[in-house]
């Protein structure tokens, strides 16, 4: 009797210590290597290294216990050409493999409850991706939402703002999702995580910096870069896979350790909010007359923005017109790198008053039709616009395209 009561407590105590443990995850804390002398056990230094911060991860836990109970959870995946990774197959992309690892290890049955969005975007960084979280990230009711533009984001105080804008957005939606940042780097070292670093630590978010995982690989012999990427930035799939892990090993820690009290109160903004709460006109939201289409036409060729409108390729100039009330305005626009493509023209009206005339040259040397973001006019205080596009008059047969015009409220 006493040696079955013994086996009976020894399988409750095994059970207490598991709880909470997902189907894959391993429950044990990866502790640091002083003399690694394997590939492995670098790759256990590399994990840790990789883990930035922790941050408050009580909206994470949520995710994951709605995930446990069969419930629906959606996962976002926001960035530049590595989040959209089209140059692997989908199943090599490191967004695509961590999905696949949260999903087996958290979900419940074979995990048709948890859903994936990809909505990264190749040459594109964190303003754009402020005009876009709406349609993009928002759209999906996220449980969780991964942001990676360590590698697209310069260090201007726009850049900074418009990352800020979408950890905000995010933090602030209905959803309440748990918001995680990735940071990237390129072959020469360049990356804009320092400063996302301190954004992450003032909002208490947690951060992924496989940047300087794999850093710490290459310093000690352990990766070359030629296995990690085939250019200057891009993972391979054995890339994307060396990423996954150092995400996944992030869910296991997350899931090994107990949840915070409370979710993490939303602080002060640390700069402008000039990209917050944006939205984008495309012809599925915004209906042309024939006086204000002018001289275009419905669609354009960007695979991410098809939705916009084309100038039609003749001496014909007529403005096409935008109006709408807002704070801040913006157009979106391709950089073509094409001879055909010309200058846009925008003449803003703001309140009735002409406040500005701005060009954009879609012709661009060597772009790639990627999507660039201009600055029209800001105001503290919403106003009505009218924005009125043309060709540039010295050249008005060329093809010009507006992928969308955005503004904040």
């Amino acid at each position: 009797m006493k040696k079955l009561i013994a086996v009976l407590l020894a399988a409750v105590i095994t059970a207490g210590i598991f709880a909470g443990c997902g189907k894959g995850a391993t429950g044990v804390e990866l502790k640091w290597i002083d003399n690694p002398s394997s590939k492995e056990e670098y790759m256990n230094n590399a994990k840790i290294k990789s883990l930035t911060q922790m941050g408050n991860t009580y909206r994470l836990k949520k995710a994951i216990e709605k995930a446990q109970k069969g419930e629906d959870v959606n996962i976002v995946y926001l960035g530049g050409s590595i989040t959209e990774g089209d140059i692997l197959d989908l199943e090599d992309r490191y967004a695509k493999r961590t999905y696949n690892y949260f999903r087996d290890t958290f979900a419940k049955g074979k995990g048709e409850n948890v859903h994936y969005f990809n909505s990264g975007y190749r040459g594109t960084g964190s303003k754009l991706g402020a005009l876009r979280c709406e349609d993009d990230v928002l759209s999906y009711e996220p449980d969780i939402v991964f942001i990676e533009y360590a590698v697209n984001d310069g260090g201007s105080d726009s850049d900074k703002d418009g990352f800020e804008s979408i950890i905000r957005d995010c933090l602030e939606y209905k959803t309440q999702p748990a918001v995680i940042l990735l940071f990237a780097r390129m072959q020469d070292g360049g990356t804009s995580q320092d400063w996302k670093k301190e954004i992450g630590k003032h909002y208490d978010l947690p951060m992924i910096s496989y940047a300087d995982g794999i850093t710490y690989l290459f310093d000690n012999g352990a990766m070359k870069w030629e296995e990690f990427s085939g250019d200057y930035t891009h993972p391979t799939a054995y890339g994307g896979e060396v990423i996954a892990g150092f995400i996944n090993y992030f869910y296991d820690e997350v899931n090994r350790l107990p949840a915070p009290e409370a979710d993490v109160a939303m602080p002060e903004r640390l700069f402008d909010g000039f990209y917050e709460n944006a939205h984008l006109l495309t012809k599925n939201s915004y209906e042309l007359t024939d006086e204000t289409k002018g001289s275009w036409k419905k669609g354009s060729t960007g695979d991410h923005f098809p939705n916009g409108w084309t100038k039609q390729f003749d001496e014909a100039n007529e403005p096409i017109v935008f109006e709408f009330t807002g704070r801040h305005a913006y157009v979106v626009y391709p950089s073509a790198g094409s001879d055909s493509f010309g200058v846009l023209v925008c003449k803003v009206y703001f309140n009735g008053e002409l406040v500005a005339t701005k060009e954009f040259d879609e012709h661009v040397q060597g772009g790639w039709m990627c999507s660039t973001i201009g600055e029209l006019h800001k105001s503290f205080e919403a106003g009505e616009y009218r924005i009125e596009i043309t060709a540039k008059d010295s050249n008005p047969k060329c093809d010009l395209q507006i992928l969308a015009v955005g503004y904040t409220d």
